[in-house]
């Protein structure tokens, strides 16, 4: 079974604002303002990334567990599908506007 591409919806702008990033959802006119990590992780949402990639850049970056990793992905994920920004099933090589 592949693995499950994940990406930024192509209708979300962001910028890094000091050490926290702001997501502006240009259909819905919401606002987001999230933290270091989750700039991180949106920055690597700039390109379909799968889960397994996020979580090994979050250790990367912050020196934490896979397992402390997996579960702060999981839970920033599922608000970002709550503000409809995150699409699943993204490919490689899909368009993504930042």
């Amino acid at each position: 079974m592949a693995e499950l591409f994940l990406s930024l919806c192509p209708q979300v702008r962001h910028r890094a604002v000091s050490e926290e990033g702001v997501l502006v959802h240009l259909d819905s006119g919401r606002i987001l303002v999230v933290n270091e990590v989750g700039l991180h992780i949106i920055n690597t949402l700039t390109e379909p990334s799968t889960h397994r990639e996020l979580i090994a850049s979050i250790e990367e970056q912050f020196d934490v567990s896979s397992e402390c990793a997996a579960i702060d992905l999981e839970a920033f994920l599922a608000e970002l599908e709550r503000e409809q920004v995150l699409i699943k099933g993204a490919r490689r090589g899909d368009p993504v506007n930042v």
